[in-house]
């Protein structure tokens, strides 16, 4: 096991007993409550600031706040998985089993964002009796998958850090979601928005097959560092994004770009009562 930073100051944040349950149970803590807390701040800042969260119903505004916080994770995420991929020399010289202490700290805290994510989709979908099958199962897939890397101290961290840059297209699709409702879907920053979302997505679909390349090469390494379930639970679900859900929210985001509409609450809508909205807007009656 290597728990050592690659040269790192000792006054580094990333310098940290990580062999200490307290350290990792704090971090896993933290995440959860700095999540929680930009989920807040982003609540109070757009009821002060924005008129078009002020004119959308609860569980919109309850989703314009989680897409935001996403969007924050997203980009803590895509940094740690781009200098995993591209750039640590030690999680390079063997992806199976090498750690690095700044991944730890990522590690840690992403469980604690995803501890975040179950309880606020669950309350949503208690709240407003709504119920996501495919984000349900992508958001206990990923907090049981990095549960499982805090607990084990042998589990190697470049798989983890290649799954978090899977959240490479979380904030494009905040932008998305908010010009929406903003009414902007015909302007030239959605559409370009639309396209570097739909590409990060064609990215995500590649990054699963290098990762499936990766447990290829390292099987022996994998087998004898993961418990057996959690490599199991890491299979399965890196399957249910290969085959399933990246192609499905690929097919998703293009269908939008060509017929902007909230498919998010589509058919809540259309069941309800309140006027059909175009490109998130409700539109104005005609006088006669």
């Amino acid at each position: 096991m290597n728990l050592e930073s690659d040269g790192a100051a000792s006054e580094s944040i990333f310098d940290l007993d990580y062999a200490s349950w307290k350290i990792r149970l704090t971090l896993v803590v933290a995440g959860f409550l700095f999540y929680l807390g930009v989920f807040v701040v982003c609540h109070q800042l757009s009821s002060s600031l924005n008129a078009t969260y002020r004119s959308l119903v609860a569980k919109e505004k309850v989703f314009w706040n989680l897409a935001a916080t996403r969007a924050v994770f997203g980009v803590q995420s895509t940094a740690a998985g781009l200098w995993a991929l591209l750039a640590d020399p030690v999680l390079h010289t063997d992806k199976g089993l090498n750690q690095q202490n700044w991944c730890w700290f990522n590690v840690a805290t992403a469980t604690g964002f995803f501890f975040f994510e179950n309880v606020a989709v669950h309350l949503s979908n208690w709240c407003f009796q709504t119920f996501d099958l495919f984000l349900v199962v992508h958001h206990l897939f990923a907090f049981l998958g990095f549960l499982g890397s805090v607990i084990n101290l042998k589990a190697g961290h470049y798989l983890a850090m290649t799954t978090l840059l899977l959240e490479m297209s979380t904030p494009f699709t905040c932008i998305s979601w908010m010009l929406l409702k903003a009414g902007w879907s015909e302007s030239l920053v959605w559409k370009l928005n639309q396209w570097l979302m739909i590409h990060m997505f064609h990215c995500r679909m590649i990054l699963t097959y290098h990762m499936w390349w990766v447990c290829f090469w390292h099987w022996d390494s994998l087998i004898n560092s993961l418990y057996l379930p959690h490599f199991a639970l890491f299979l399965l679900g890196l399957a249910l994004l290969t085959l399933i859900l990246n192609p499905y929210w690929t097919h998703k985001k293009t269908q939008q770009f060509l017929n902007p509409v909230d498919w998010n609450f589509a058919q809540s809508e259309a069941k309800s009562s309140r006027p059909e909205r175009t490109n998130g807007q409700v539109p104005q009656k005609k006088k006669h």
